[in-house]
């Protein structure tokens, strides 16, 4: 297996921007929040990953996998007391991309993801994103790792959401399981799954 070094990042939004608004532009969930036409959408999901990645940057942890020094996979996390900036916040993200038409589907989808967000102390992975090329060479496993050892660490679950079945089984190879399926009608139907891996101690 290949051990690829993960490392604290401390940079600006936009160096990762581009990396994570490639990875999730054909998402399912992107694809019904931010529209069918693909250009327009990895526009918008650029900006709004760097916007994520900025709030992430301010509240949480951000962690990066490189090759040859470039950042080729990443995540946003947050641990307990950190609290992550919701999607309410997008509206300033977008400004200027002639959203409008997006910003009641991407309120809908926060106020799932605000519904059912647990309220015990845990860590929550909030985006993890791997360039498109570079997929299956186990970049998103090195992260998850990583952030699973600060879980067991402090001995607390880790909690995400999914709109991917590839990515539900990758996380359930690192202990994740399932606790919520959600077909989101408002959205389209775009499915969500709400997983959680359980507290483990070392």
């Amino acid at each position: 297996m290949t051990s690829w070094p993960v490392e604290g990042f401390a940079g600006a939004a936009k160096e990762l921007r581009g990396l994570l608004g490639r990875a999730f532009c054909d998402n399912p969930g992107m694809m019904a929040v931010l529209g069918d036409d693909r250009a327009r959408r990895l526009v918008r999901a650029t900006r709004l990953m760097g916007g994520l990645t900025g709030a992430a940057l301010a509240a949480g942890t951000v962690e990066v996998v490189r090759v040859e020094g470039r950042p080729v996979a990443t995540s946003l996390s947050y641990g307990p007391g950190q609290k992550p900036r919701g999607l309410a916040l997008l509206p300033i993200y977008l400004a200027g991309l002639s959203v409008a038409s997006c910003l009641p589907r991407l309120l809908r989808l926060d106020e799932f993801l605000r519904t059912h967000h647990p309220r015990a102390p845990h860590f929550f992975l909030a985006v993890l994103g791997v360039e498109p090329d570079m997929q299956g060479l186990q970049l998103g496993s090195a992260l998850l790792r990583a952030l699973s050892a600060r879980a067991d660490a402090a001995g607390l679950p880790c909690y995400l959401e999914t709109d991917r079945e590839p990515a539900k089984r990758l996380y359930m190879r690192h202990g994740y399981e399932v606790v919520g399926e959600h077909d989101l009608a408002n959205l389209g139907g775009v499915r969500f799954w709400r997983m959680q891996r359980p507290a483990t101690r070392r």
